[in-house]
């Protein structure tokens, strides 16, 4: 499924979560998808839940194109993603390494504590 699609599906059919199999990261270079669209993508019996919308925001402007390509491969276990970027989620990765931006104002909050607490647990 594309990510024009997926957007589609989730903007113009209201659907709150979107069951996918893959989709092609270089479809976030230039598209700015909105946050909170939502899609739970699952390959061989492992699920992942992502926010697209951070995805791109990552891709697009945080210099995370590798990261994006590997959470979006099921192939690696979240252990893997940990043990590569020190994260588990989009959301930690966004917080850890992307430079300080306005997105929204409590999702800015959530992003500088968030970053503390992974600063503490990886001890770095």
């Amino acid at each position: 499924m594309s990510l024009r699609e997926v957007l589609d599906r989730f903007l113009k059919d209201e659907e709150d979560i979107i069951y996918i199999k893959n989709i092609n990261p270089d479809e976030f270079k230039e598209n700015e998808i909105p946050l909170g669209t939502t899609v739970i993508m699952e390959v061989k019996g492992r699920r992942r839940l992502m926010d697209l919308g951070l995805l791109s925001i990552i891709y697009n402007r945080c210099n995370g194109i590798n990261f994006v390509k590997d959470y979006l491969n099921l192939n690696y276990s979240l252990e893997d993603i940990h043990k590569k970027y020190k994260v588990y989620t989009e959301l930690e990765y966004f917080s850890l390494y992307c430079p300080p931006m306005h997105v929204d104002g409590d999702f800015s909050e959530v992003a500088v504590r968030l970053k503390a607490y992974i600063l503490s647990r990886e001890n770095c």
